[in-house]
């Protein structure tokens, strides 16, 4: 694979007086640096997610981002209702869910018709030899599965709640009054970022954040049983 460096970083060049007291020279540091930056995975800087999102309606909650208009399961999943007034809703998993699970490359989802039932084992997202195990936000019916999520599962990382969404539903009764929204949801998420700290530090003997801010790669820190843990912990 062909290396790529960040869009956004930029080099110059400057003059200077070397008479000057302070002598600044200029040096081009980064390309020997093994960093996000520097390399085809600088698409996992969660800045240059968020600066080169196409979905700006976003919010920062301590470093994750939440679409303030959705509705959350508990388990990191997102329900969009559509406007068709027939029950039909877009389903798809947060910031927080693609990070723990770490860069998604195969998907296992429900074809078309099957019914579901709310916390019910619905569909599986793989990162290498890793599973996670996402239940259905609602009870209902798989309308329709989204092909370019299926086409390129990366989808999910880039942009899980616009073009990543992974299926769309057909929702049976009240479903969405049991799930958060608005101020309730964007509290649930602070307290989940406060859980997932906690978890790091009193189960892993981690730190989880770095400078006040959310790490991005938060699998690649774990092995396999410490990702089993908070994977199960927070979306199984």
């Amino acid at each position: 694979m062909n290396e790529r460096k960040c869009p956004f970083l930029e080099t110059k060049t400057v003059t200077f007086c070397k008479a000057y007291p302070v002598k600044m020279i200029p040096l081009d540091r980064m390309s020997s640096l093994n960093c996000l930056c520097t390399t085809h995975n600088y698409d996992e800087c969660s800045l240059y997610g968020e600066v080169n999102r196409p979905d700006k309606g976003l919010e920062n909650v301590r470093g994750f981002q939440l679409k303030p208009e959705y509705y959350y399961h508990p388990k990191h999943l997102w329900v969009a209702p559509s406007t068709d007034d027939e029950g039909n809703a877009r389903v798809g998993i947060d910031d927080f869910a693609a990070r723990l699970i770490g860069r998604i490359d195969r998907t296992s989802v429900p074809a078309a018709e099957m019914p579901m039932k709310e916390n019910g084992v619905c569909f599986l997202l793989h990162s290498g030899q890793r599973t996670a195990r996402l239940v259905a936000p609602a009870n209902g019916t798989i309308k329709t599965v989204n092909p370019a999520m299926t086409a390129d599962p990366s989808i999910l990382n880039r942009d899980p709640y616009s073009d990543g969404w992974i299926f769309t539903m057909r929702l049976k009764g009240d479903a969405l009054n049991g799930l958060y929204h608005g101020n309730v949801a964007r509290k649930w998420y602070e307290s989940e970022v406060e859980r997932l700290q906690r978890a790091f530090a009193s189960d892993l003997g981690m730190t989880e954040t770095d400078g006040g801010e959310a790490q991005t790669d938060i699998s690649g820190r774990l092995n396999e049983a410490q990702w089993g843990t908070v994977v199960r912990q927070f979306l199984g």
